[in-house]
């Protein structure tokens, strides 16, 4: 693929994520404001810790795909040659 569809593709993915994430927090604040958990920064917790690991994801993801591909091959050795 080239690297401007896969730059494309990622950042729509990141819009996604992030839009996604967002409406998580926004739940997560009307819920803790309209009932008064036992354990408040437990329940953020479980809604910030899932956010965290996918920065964690997209960005190993973006190093992953925008990193020029390795080609790798072995030469044999010609008849009589000696190799160190």
């Amino acid at each position: 693929m080239s690297a401007p569809l896969v730059a494309a593709l990622f950042w729509t993915a990141v819009v996604a994520v992030v839009v996604a994430q967002v409406m998580i927090l926004r739940s997560t604040s009307r819920v803790l404001r309209a009932v008064a958990p036992a354990r408040p920064a437990l329940e953020w917790g479980f809604a910030i810790l899932p956010a965290l690991v996918l920065v964690l994801v997209l960005v190993l993801s973006w190093r992953a795909t925008m990193r020029p591909p390795n080609v790798e091959f072995e030469l044999k050795p010609a008849a009589g040659e000696v190799r160190l």
